[in-house]
């Protein structure tokens, strides 16, 4: 099958779980997980027990080096203008996702990205009908329409083209199917924008800077759409995004707190769940399981407004229900 590219922030109770469902869903080639030296380390020790196969481990400090002369801290160095909610280092992450063919020898022309949170429960096919279709798992009714106008704004500015819109998700998909080819001239757009010499990344983050933020699942499908709209084939949100989950859980949410008295856990062990325990957990607690539920594990996920929460949180058994929430209206 493919190959993978997952960036991962911090090693946390999750990661086994996604690894090994992404492994036992979709056999890939190769996993390529790209993260810092010391959740290198940490991978490395915990993971001899977790069944996975065909596992790289990339260093995120130095992943552009060789190839462009750049460290993770010269990148995050001049974002200076991304909204407060999407840090330097959650856009680097993106810039991991786009770059990953320029620096990875043995990427091969299709390969998958895939966010380090979301864990496939009964997920969808990478081919379909003889086509490479990803999934819509976010509806378009909410979100921080402030976020989504900066991305909106980089696309049809800097690249010059219309969005790609679905009726009913965004592609803020949480894992995409990338093509080596229209990387490459997505990239050059940027050069031709801006009419520089300088390296995509620096680009790509001089237009951060201007309009605030950039979706890289977004710019590339837009992208894809604009060279050969007969390449961009994607499940839709009603096949597998109605049933999908997001909820903030950083071991010590709900369904973690659920899942630690469904197994009996012993709070002096790690707590590395292997994905058939969690599945075996998912299928106790719902009629119909999701077909994807995304970890979040960043605390701002705790601190939005309702309007620019998504309806994928909402509707979430998982939903930590704030004060004001649990108030019973007369």
């Amino acid at each position: 099958m493919y190959q993978f590219v997952i960036p991962i922030h911090h090693v946390n109770w999750s990661t086994r779980s996604v690894l090994e469902g992404i492994y036992q869903n979709y056999k890939p080639k190769q996993i390529f997980v790209v993260t810092s030296e010391n959740e290198i380390k940490i991978i490395r020790d915990k993971s001899k027990n977790w069944k996975i196969k065909n596992l790289t481990l990339l260093d995120e400090d130095n992943f552009f080096l060789d190839k462009y002369g750049l460290t993770k801290t010269d990148i995050v160095s001049e974002i200076t203008q991304n909204k407060p909610n999407y840090t330097p280092g959650w856009l680097y992450q993106q810039i991991i996702k786009l770059g990953a063919d320029d620096v990875i020898k043995d990427i091969e022309e299709i390969f998958v990205v895939w966010d380090s949170d979301l864990l496939p429960v009964k997920s969808w096919p990478l081919v379909d009908e003889k086509k490479e279709k990803f999934a819509l798992l976010q509806d378009k009714s909410y979100g921080n329409r402030d976020v989504l106008n900066s991305w909106k704004n980089l696309i049809t500015n800097v690249l010059e083209i219309n969005p790609v819109e679905d009726e009913r998700g965004t592609f803020t998909s949480h894992h995409m199917i990338f093509k080596k080819k229209y990387l490459k001239s997505l990239k050059s757009k940027f050069k031709d924008h801006f009419k520089s010499d300088q390296s995509w990344i620096e680009l790509i983050i001089k237009a951060a800077n201007v309009y605030g933020s950039f979706g890289e699942y977004w710019t590339y499908a837009s992208w894809v759409n604009h060279i050969n709209k007969n390449d961009l084939n994607y499940h839709s949100y009603e096949e597998y995004g109605l049933s999908t989950e997001r909820f903030y859980d950083d071991g010590n949410g709900l369904f973690s707190q659920k899942y630690k008295k469904h197994i009996n856990f012993n709070y002096q062990e790690d707590f590395y769940p292997s994905y058939l325990s969690i599945l075996n957990f998912i299928d106790k607690n719902y009629d119909t399981p999701p077909s994807s539920l995304s970890f979040e594990t960043n605390i701002r996920h705790t601190k939005k407004k309702d309007e620019n929460m998504h309806l994928e949180e909402k509707r979430s058994i998982w939903r930590e229900k704030k004060a004001s929430d649990k108030v019973e209206k007369i």
